[in-house]
């Protein structure tokens, strides 16, 4: 078996990107104070605080709202292990020291609501999908790893550490309660937990002192993978279908994206994640057979995924209608996904997906401001949807704070001898193997007098890719989506990655209904749209049957079949534009195709591709 490809830690690579650089900071100064002055005006921060003080006040907000502050700490502290901020510090410090008081005066275990005494833990009161015991918990315990990562401070790693031993002293088989997780999430935290003691000897002494047994806490996790669909013992929360939190059958048995897409993406992570430490193949079928099932059938040109607004989930195959839900957390959990199993096989075309929801459904949910957001992210709308400055239930700020306080971890993957480069961001990562650096797809690398294999990958929409080394063409290898080059890499050097990405229309395969007939274009990653206000209130035209697209700025501008011009944005920055009327802020993807190929003849040459340029 060969060595797992390994992941930087959180902060070792720093990021200097034209882009990245300033959006991240926008995160990071506006978006993190904004999301905790709402918590606070929600009464988010009441809930530990008058736990703490010993007042049982009213619970704020709904039953995983916990989770959602502790998801933010978790988020805010991936970002000071990236770079001190004193700020941000003693913005998240007296919030952990209530959760820590309260874990101690609580048996170590911040649930759902502050009146306690009634409370069955792990859903033994037949509301498991409901109460998401196990999400809060679970949210704690990757708070806890990654405040202890970024501070080197104990306290909120002790109080996760016994809320994990208490998760794996009683969930299990029989006599233990049988619990599977109404909300996943809470699988990768009891892993990154697992990985932390393990691979941190300096917390040898605290794990003994707390009486914690890793090799417990991994078979928790393999307990909720293998005994979903299996119910002695325990019962669903009646208003839902075993599939909506996945618990319809043992995870190896599984072959299709089904139920609530947040909790099936964060599910699959987690298996992914599990599969990746475990290495014996046990998942692989079930992982391999789900990932196709939403990128082949169940996923939007954007990457987002979710069609139905009933279950914010997974609807039947190919159902992919333009007004769709798409929530912006179930788009977030895919790139986990596509993350991890990139991490796991080292194959570009997670990647490519990762690419997509990221430049697309994520970074159209957030305004330029940071502080108002699209819960659901549709392709078309008629000018009524505007982000908001919150909601009732407001889990997607927590979850693009992990997202983006983490992304720099996604650039690169290594092992001794050789390193991924997944995507061309720029940045610098060092270890005892190699250093990187890139900027502007130039690449210098360092490999200390050795033989490094450097994979850089090859995106889906890069059109003419070649490499040069000083200057000269340098050959490569394919494998897997990745330029292949073997040889001794001097600091001295500089590698350039040359490739074309002109606005292309892509079409859909035929067996979505909703875009048959119809175009979008795309430039590089990027989906375009059509925003009424630049195309004379008319976002429902016919694009030409040879268009001439071309760029002006980050624009693209066609001709319609009227004979008349046509003008998209990046899909990501529309809503970001004051109207004079509702109408003018109309927004469409997919367009009708004048001479467009018959159906037939596009399932042919598509094949089982969901997705591909339209030719």
């Amino acid at each position: 078996m060969s060595e797992k490809w390994l992941r930087p830690a959180a902060g070792a690579v720093t990021v200097d990107d034209a882009f990245w650089t300033p959006y991240l900071e926008n995160v990071r100064t506006s978006t993190v104070p904004h999301v905790f002055t709402k918590f606070e005006e929600t009464g988010y921060l009441a809930n530990y605080a008058d736990l703490a003080e010993g007042r049982a006040g009213v619970h704020h907000g709904p039953n995983w709202a916990n989770g959602l502050l502790l998801e933010s700490i978790r988020g805010v502290s991936d970002f000071l292990a990236a770079k001190d901020d004193p700020a941000l510090e003693s913005l998240i410090d007296p919030i952990i020291d209530d959760i820590v008081k309260v874990g101690q005066l609580y048996d170590d275990l911040p649930l759902t609501a502050n009146i306690r005494e009634n409370r069955i833990p792990w859903g033994r009161d037949g509301h498991i999908v409901y109460t998401h015991d196990l999400y809060n918990v679970g949210t704690l315990i990757e708070a806890g790893v990654s405040h202890y990562l970024a501070t080197k401070k104990t306290k909120l790693l002790v109080t996760a550490i016994r809320a994990a031993n208490r998760i794996a002293n009683e969930i299990g088989d029989a006599p233990k309660y049988n619990a599977v997780p109404g909300h996943s999430l809470p699988e990768e935290a009891m892993l990154r937990l697992y990985r932390l003691l393990r691979d941190h000897r300096e917390l040898d002494a605290l794990a003994a002192s707390l009486g914690a047994d890793i090799n417990e806490y991994l078979r928790v996790v393999r307990h909720w993978y293998d005994r979903r669909g299996c119910y002695e013992g325990r019962t669903m929360c009646p208003p839902f279908s075993t599939q909506y939190n996945q618990d319809h059958a043992p995870f190896a048995e599984q072959d299709e994206a089904v139920g609530h897409a947040v909790r099936a993406t964060l599910c699959y992570t987690g298996a992914a994640s599990l599969t990746y430490e475990e290495q014996n193949g046990k998942y692989d079928r079930a992982l391999h057979a789900i990932w196709e099932s939403i990128t082949k059938r169940k996923m939007h040109v954007s990457g987002g995924i979710g069609t139905r607004h009933d279950i914010e989930g997974f609807d039947i195959d190919y159902n992919l209608p333009n007004g769709a839900y798409l929530e912006t957390c179930a788009s977030v959990g895919l790139i986990f996904f596509a993350g991890e199993m990139g991490l796991m096989e080292g194959r570009g075309d997670y990647y490519d997906v990762f690419e997509r929801a990221l430049y697309n459904t994520v970074l159209a949910s957030m305004d330029a401001d940071g502080r108002r957001y699209f819960y659901q992210n549709p392709l078309i709308s008629d000018g009524s949807i505007r982000r908001w400055d919150w909601h009732g239930c407001p889990c997607c700020p927590p979850m693009l704070l992990k997202l983006f306080a983490s992304l720099s971890q996604y650039i690169y993957t290594y092992r001794a001898d050789a390193l991924n480069i997944h995507m061309l961001l720029g940045s610098t990562y060092e270890n005892e193997h190699f250093t990187v650096s890139q900027k502007d797809r130039r690449i210098t690398l360092d490999s200390h007098g050795k033989e490094l294999t450097v994979r850089l990958r090859i995106p889906e929409y890069a059109e003419n890719y070649t490499l040069s080394l000083n200057g000269k063409a340098l050959s490569y290898d394919t494998d897997d989506h990745y330029a292949v080059i073997d040889r001794i890499w001097s600091a001295d050097e500089t590698l350039t990655v040359s490739f074309d990405t002109p606005p292309r229309r892509v079409c859909a395969n035929p067996a979505v209904e909703a875009d048959r007939g119809r175009v979008c274009v795309m430039v590089g990653p990027y989906v375009m749209c059509a925003e009424a206000m630049d195309n004379g209130g008319d976002v429902n035209f016919t694009i030409a049957a040879e268009p001439c697209l071309r760029t002006d700025g980050d624009r693209v501008i066609g001709r319609r079949a009227d004979g008349g011009d046509f003008f998209l944005i990046p899909y990501y920055r529309w809503c970001r534009r004051e109207a004079e009327c509702q109408e003018m802020r109309a927004m469409n993807v997919w367009f009708r195709q004048e001479d467009m190929k018959p159906s037939a003849e596009l399932r042919r040459e598509m094949g089982t591709d969901l997705y591909r340029d339209y030719r």
